[in-house]
C-alpha cells in the first residue's frame, strides 16, 4: 500500500507539473500572438503597460478553460511515453500494478479539472470577458461605456423569440423611437413585422407601438399591410428594465441563470431547444478534460516509445475530432435535429466509448 500511494503522488505530481506546462506554454503563444497581430494598433493609441496587463489578464481565465483539454491530452500522452522510455512503465508492471491502476492518478487529476472548469467556466470566465470588452472599449479605443440606460442602434431578443430593433432606447420614460419588431417560425421565415416611430411601455403593463406599420406574410409570397395609430404588442412580455441592463447570451450565463431563462422562455411560449443545449453543455464540455485523460493515456501505452513530434501531432489530430463533434452535435442541437441532451454530450459519449476500448485493450496487452 506504501508503495502504490507513492507511486500515485509520483505519477499525479508529475502528471500536474506537464499539464501546467502545457497551458502556460499555450498561454503565452497565445498572448503573444495576439499582442503582435495588435502591436502597432496599440502603439498608436499609446496603450500603457497596466492596461495592457488588464486586458490579458481579463482574457486569461478563457484561454485557460480553452486550452485545458488539449493540455490534458497532450500531458497524458508525453508521461506515459516518458514513463516508457525510463523503463518505469514497465516496472510498475512487473511488481503487479496493472494499467488501470498506473492511470488512476491521471484520471483522478482530470476528474479535478473537470470540476475547476466547471465552477471557472460558469462564474468566472463571462464576467472576466465582459471586463475585458471595457478594458478593450474604454481604455484602448477611447470611447465611452455602454450606457444601457440610453443606447442607440441595438437588437434584442425577446423571451418569446421576437427580434426588437432599436433606433434609440431611453430607460427613464421607457420609450423606444424608430424600432421594429420581427417574428420568425420554426423554419426562421419572417411571419410578421411591426414598425414603429415610438413603442412605449403604458401605465397597463403592456408595451404599445404608435404610428405602427403591421406586415403580415403568408404562404407563396401573400402579404398583408395594416397601419395602426395605436397597437398594443402583449406578445413582449419583458419589462423596461430588461431592455436597459446589458443581455446575455445564454453562453454568458452560469447554469442556475440560465435555468432560469429557459424557464421564462417557455412561459413565453419561446424555443428553448438551443438554449437546452448551450445549458448541457455547461456540464459535458467541463468532463471533456476527464475523457481526453481516458483517451489519451491508454493510446499512449498502446505504443509508449512513441516521439514527442508523433505525440504533438495525435493531440493535435484528437482535439481537432472532438471539437468538431462537439460542434457538429451543438448546430444538431440548435436546429432541432439532436435532442438538446444528446447534441451536447455526443462528442464526450464517443471518447468515452473510444478511451474504454482503448484501456481495455491495453490492459490485456
Amino acid at each position: 500500500m506504501v508503495l502504490i500511494r507513492k507511486l500515485d503522488l509520483y505519477v499525479g505530481l508529475r502528471f500536474l507539473r506537464m499539464v501546467g506546462m502545457a497551458i502556460a506554454s499555450f498561454v503565452v503563444i497565445f498572448v503573444t500572438v495576439d499582442a503582435f497581430e495588435h502591436f502597432s494598433q496599440w502603439v498608436d493609441r499609446d496603450v500603457t503597460a497596466v492596461t495592457f496587463l488588464r486586458y490579458y489578464f481579463y482574457g486569461l481565465p478563457y484561454v485557460v478553460v480553452l486550452v485545458m483539454p488539449v493540455a490534458l491530452l497532450l500531458s497524458s500522452l508525453f508521461l506515459v511515453g516518458s514513463l516508457a522510455r525510463r523503463n518505469e512503465f514497465v516496472a510498475m508492471r512487473a511488481v503487479g500494478i496493472g494499467i488501470p491502476r498506473i492511470f488512476l492518478p491521471l484520471l483522478v487529476v482530470g476528474l479535478l479539472a473537470s470540476v475547476f472548469v466547471l465552477v471557472v467556466g460558469d462564474f468566472v470566465v463571462p464576467e472576466a470577458t465582459h471586463r475585458q470588452v471595457v478594458v478593450k472599449r474604454v481604455e484602448i479605443d477611447g470611447r465611452d461605456p455602454v450606457d444601457y440606460a440610453r443606447r442607440s442602434n441595438f437588437a434584442y431578443r425577446t423571451l418569446g423569440g421576437a427580434i426588437v430593433e432599436i433606433g434609440y432606447y431611453d430607460g427613464s420614460t421607457a420609450t423606444m423611437r424608430n424600432a421594429a419588431i420581427e417574428w420568425v417560425d420554426d423554419s426562421t421565415s419572417l411571419y410578421r413585422k411591426v414598425s414603429a416611430s415610438t413603442i412605449a411601455y403604458t401605465e397597463d403593463g403592456t408595451w404599445t407601438a404608435f404610428e405602427a406599420v403591421e406586415r403580415r406574410f403568408g404562404p407563396g409570397g401573400s402579404e398583408i399591410y395594416l397601419e395602426h395609430d395605436t397597437l398594443p404588442l402583449p406578445e413582449i412580455t419583458e419589462l423596461p428594465l430588461d431592455f436597459s441592463s446589458r443581455q446575455k447570451s445564454p453562453e454568458e450565463m452560469n447554469f442556475f441563470e440560465l435555468t432560469s431563462y429557459i424557464e421564462r422562455v417557455r412561459n413565453a411560449g419561446g424555443d428553448v431547444r438551443g438554449d437546452l443545449v448551450e445549458l448541457y453543455l455547461k456540464i459535458f464540455f467541463p468532463l471533456s478534460n476527464l475523457v481526453m485523460v481516458l483517451v489519451g493515456a491508454p493510446l499512449a501505452a498502446r505504443n509508449p516509445r512513441s516521439g514527442k513530434s508523433l505525440n504533438v501531432g495525435l493531440a493535435i489530430l484528437l482535439a481537432f475530432i472532438f471539437f468538431s463533434l462537439l460542434r457538429f452535435g451543438q448546430t444538431l442541437g440548435h436546429k432541432g435535429s439532436l435532442d438538446p441532451i444528446l447534441a451536447a454530450s455526443l462528442a464526450d459519449v464517443l471518447f468515452i466509448l473510444i478511451g474504454t476500448v482503448l484501456l481495455m485493450r491495453s490492459s490485456r496487452g
